[in-house]
């Protein structure tokens, strides 16, 4: 008995079927491959940031004018008792951050001294803390080296509502080298928001300006 034309098709269909499946079945196998490969011996994904009711942020200021301004910020604001408090408070740090040398952000029980103690190893330069209490769980930043991340979780508060606050309190914090003080980490020059950098001495100035500050140098366009 011949096979009719309509065998035929059906035939084809599962042969084309078949082919198909092993084609991706090879591309995903090569591709799971290559990152395995991409991927350092020993290395581990990276974690996701940790979320928490009470967050705690902390930034360092070094030179005259930044200092001076944090300072005001701190004494301007204080305990926080509002949600407008906490949204005013949150905007005067996104202003100041991209000058900002280094950073935490953290859950609160990582910073048990709260907003006033905090870590550094470096002389001068002025550290101001910034915490806040929500009625549900936010977020904080997984890399704090990038400022960027930092500034987008101040912007978040600074959206907050009425029904987003629990608390808050702005303040100067001491450099105590006591273990219990979260310990600040370098942000990288490429993260701050609005700034460039100088492609001669690696000095980041606003992204506005023509020439670094620092060498001279004629900005990138």
């Amino acid at each position: 008995m011949g096979i009719g034309f309509g065998e035929l098709l059906i035939c084809a269909g599962v042969v084309v079927l078949m082919v198909f499946a092993a084609a991706t079945f090879f591309i995903v196998s090569k591709r799971s491959e290559m990152s395995r490969r991409e991927m350092p011996v020993g290395a581990t994904p990276p974690m996701p940031a940790a979320r928490s009711r009470q967050v705690v942020f902390f930034l360092r200021f070094e030179g005259a004018d930044d200092e001076s301004y944090v300072r005001d910020i701190a004494q301007r604001h204080g305990v926080l008792r509002t949600a407008k408090d906490a949204r005013e408070a949150a905007l005067d740090l996104v202003r100041a951050a991209p000058t900002a040398t280094h950073v935490f952000v953290g859950p609160a029980r990582e910073a048990p001294g709260g907003p006033t103690l905090a870590r550094t190893g470096l002389p001068g330069g002025v550290v101001v803390g910034f915490s806040v209490t929500a009625t549900h769980p936010i977020d904080t930043v997984a890399d704090d080296q990038d400022l960027g991340k930092v500034v987008a979780e101040l912007r978040k508060i600074a959206a907050w509502t009425d029904g987003d606050f629990a608390g808050g309190q702005v303040a100067l914090a001491q450099t105590s080298r006591d273990a219990q003080a979260p310990a600040l980490t370098a942000v990288r020059k490429d993260t701050r928001p609005g700034h460039q950098l100088c492609g001669y001495c690696t000095q980041a100035f606003p992204a506005h300006d023509t020439e670094c500050p620092n060498c001279g140098a004629r900005a990138a366009r």
